[in-house]
């Protein structure tokens, strides 16, 4: 009888990306972000004296194309700003080791 064979383990790498839209908007990205698999807002920081808000959502990497897509089709107006690792997002937040 031969041993069953392993199952490779599949690593999701995640990313995080930065998108900035107007205060009324945003509610509009989250309850779309709800309907792409893995993608969530990690932070939502408010630029008050600009009426704009900025997420931080983290998603896995190969889902890029259909967040930016999801975004951009709920929202007349924003930035899709840089894409960054999950090792430096968290290095640029103080977590050194990066886990």
């Amino acid at each position: 009888m031969t041993p069953p064979r392993a199952v490779p383990v599949l690593r999701i790498q995640w990313v995080v990306m930065d998108v900035t839209v107007h205060s009324c908007d945003a509610l509009h990205v989250r309850r779309a972000l709800v309907n792409c698999p893995g993608a969530g807002i990690l932070r939502c920081i408010p630029k008050l004296d600009e009426h704009q808000v900025r997420l931080e959502i983290r998603l896995p990497a190969h889902r890029t194309a259909e967040v930016m897509h999801c975004v951009m089709a709920c929202v007349p107006d924003g930035v899709i700003g840089p894409l960054v690792s999950w090792r430096h997002h968290l290095q640029r937040h103080g977590l050194g080791h990066g886990l």
